[in-house]
């Protein structure tokens, strides 16, 4: 069974890709485009948005693996209840995220969808940033 460290860094690296494909399919969806190159780049497009989504959809099955292993793993009485009180918010967060959640993807949704995305990004890294402060010996 993976480490919670390596299920969230998994999630965060396909977020990371989710983002990165956003990106790139905003830039290939530019407003001033003609219409003929417009007509051109709209495969390109596509594919980007089918990427983005696919790692999408890997980042969300990641969170929810994190979520089942994070219940799994807590219990009443452990050891530094505060730490993994805060942990268990997180991942619930993440968890609930309806952008996660959704399965359409389209050009009109870019500029949202990469906003989210980056506060996404901020929540998994806090969420590292205290699954390496459980790490510790004697906090676990």
């Amino acid at each position: 069974m993976q480490t919670l460290q390596a299920i969230a860094e998994t999630a965060r690296q396909h977020l990371m890709l989710c983002s990165i494909a956003l990106d790139e399919a905003a830039r290939t969806r530019r407003p001033d485009l003609f219409e003929l190159r417009r007509t051109l780049t709209l495969p390109a497009l596509h594919w980007k948005l089918h990427v983005a989504r696919k790692h999408r959809l890997a980042a969300r099955r990641r969170i929810d693996e994190l979520h089942l292993a994070l219940h799994d793993q807590a219990a009443l009485g452990v050891h530094n209840a505060d730490l993994w009180s805060a942990i268990t918010r997180a991942v619930d967060a993440l968890a609930l995220s309806r952008w996660l959640n959704t399965r359409a993807l389209a050009a009109e949704d870019l500029a949202p969808a990469r906003e989210t995305v980056q506060l996404l990004l901020g929540g998994i890294t806090e969420l590292l940033a205290l699954l390496d402060e459980l790490a510790w010996p004697g906090e676990s």
